[in-house]
């Protein structure tokens, strides 16, 4: 025994286990890579037309963001058409926003766009924060240049604005169709439409990068070697944070189907015409079914990335144990390898519960169904 060794403490299965803790959470930086998704994050304030839109006003006249300029930009350019309007005719009298049924739709369609400005720029800021996680992931993926080709392709310009523009569509037939229900129609008119469209273009852009954001873990589950802790894969901190990121968003998506779920009934007749039944059935369902990809897509789909790592561990612990040798069932580090094998099989997928999936799951789903219940029997 060295004299160095003699003069140490012996190590106790804490000590141990915080050693490799710290060797494991020691990952191999990639700089590069990093830098490429910090521009990316930067680079989207000016290039992401939602949060674009949003702070647009906000350097203006000082040059630099402040919270009280910040919050005016998003209240001006959210409720510019209304505000446009009421200044145009908001003292006539047969003007639709003068307390009519047609005027608190334009004053919630405002309000909605105003919201989804605000939480379009306060969103964009957690990319900086998965910047340096995911870069971390990334780190000895050949698939790292895919990934980030990815992202430069869908902050392009056009797709943004194509998304918009069927937004803007979707909100202006909406509108039509409010005006053409059998009874209970709205008075409309072109102040009430310009609110909606732009509402809609609003929304659209806001679907846009909530699905892109949900497809950031398909896309990280194409790229191989991806660097995780091998102790615990699930706990990697670039898992956790993009687990705690989704979280969020699948708060504020069930928010948004509630909104949804809540303005058609306000907007339904009792004998809407042949376009506000297909709203009525098909605008909840598709808020449904846009919260279950965002809000539990990503979770399964990351569970898939821990479990394929996992399996990647396991995998030599498997070629040892299967059909061993007579030497090998007698070998002293046997059950060490049992015990290993059992401990990697048992580790967690996610760093959250099942049960908090399922509630979410079963909270969306219950909506829909006391959505549709208490529309017919009403």
């Amino acid at each position: 025994m060295s004299l160095e060794a003699a003069g140490r403490p012996e190590e106790g299965p804490g000590d141990i286990l915080r050693r490799l803790g710290a060797v494991d959470r020691r990952g191999k930086p990639d700089a590069a890579t990093g830098t490429e998704l910090h521009r990316f994050a930067e680079e989207g304030r000016s290039r992401v037309l939602v949060v674009l839109l949003a702070r647009a006003l906000a350097r203006v006249p000082s040059g630099r963001v402040t919270a009280p300029a910040a919050a005016l930009s998003v209240l001006l350019m959210g409720a510019w058409p209304y505000l446009l309007a009421v200044a145009v005719g908001g003292m006539l009298e047969d003007n639709p926003l003068r307390g009519t049924t047609g005027g608190l739709v334009a004053l919630a369609t405002t309000g909605t766009a105003v919201l989804m400005l605000a939480l379009g720029w306060t969103a964009w800021g957690w990319t900086a924060l998965l910047a340096g996680s995911v870069s971390d992931l990334l780190a000895g993926s050949g698939e790292r240049g895919g990934f980030i080709g990815w992202l430069r392709a869908r902050r392009a310009l056009v797709p943004q604005a194509v998304a918009g523009a069927a937004g803007t569509g979707l909100s202006v037939l909406l509108v039509y169709a409010m005006s053409h229900q059998r009874t209970d129609s709205v008075s409309v008119s072109v102040w009430i439409y310009l609110c909606a469209a732009w509402t809609g273009f609003l929304g659209g852009g806001v679907l846009y990068w909530l699905y892109t954001l949900a497809e950031v873990p398909l896309r990280l589950l194409r790229c191989r070697d991806l660097q995780m802790a091998w102790l615990d894969p699930a706990h990697t901190p670039a898992i956790v944070q993009l687990c705690r990121v989704y979280g969020r968003v699948a708060v504020c998506t069930a928010l948004g189907v509630l909104v949804a779920e809540g303005s058609t009934l306000a907007v339904t007749s009792d004998h809407p015409g042949p376009l506000m039944r297909a709203f009525f059935v098909g605008f909840p369902v598709l808020a449904v079914v846009t919260a279950m990809y965002v809000g539990i897509q990503p979770y399964v789909t990351l569970a898939h990335v821990v479990r394929s790592h996992i399996d990647t561990i396991v995998d030599p612990l498997m070629a040892q144990t299967h059909r061993p040798p007579g030497d090998l069932l007698l070998a002293d580090d046997l059950g060490g390898a049992i015990q290993a094998y059992a401990h990697f099989r048992a580790l967690r997928r996610l760093p959250i519960k099942t049960a908090t999936l399922l509630q979410y799951v079963t909270g969306i789903l219950a909506s829909l169904v006391v959505f549709f219940v208490q529309r017919w029997t009403t």
